[in-house]
């Protein structure tokens, strides 16, 4: 999963309890070359932090797979994965 996306790939959402989490998870993502947004969290997210991470994967697997092998410590603990339709929270 890196800078090219297909068109079949679904939005995710990763948001945070803590903004310096948040900060570690985006600066993860570039390292690793992944195509990502940093927007302010969705209303109908409940979060710690107003920032949240974008970005796109072919399916749940996928996203949850990418993040675990991305980021770590404080930024992995404090993370939550949501599909980005309808937010359903996947971990």
């Amino acid at each position: 999963m890196g800078e090219t996306q297909v068109a079949s790939a679904q939005p995710f959402v990763l948001a945070f309890d803590s903004t310096h989490a948040a900060m570690a998870a985006q600066a993860a993502f570039k390292a690793a070359g992944a195509a990502i947004a940093l927007i302010p969290t969705p209303r109908e997210i409940s979060a710690g932090c107003g920032m949240s991470l974008k970005f796109k994967a072919e399916g749940a697997a996928e996203a949850q797979a990418f993040v675990a092998d991305t980021i770590t410590g404080d930024a992995a603990k404090c993370a939550t994965l949501y599909e980005a339709t309808g937010y359903t929270k996947l971990s």
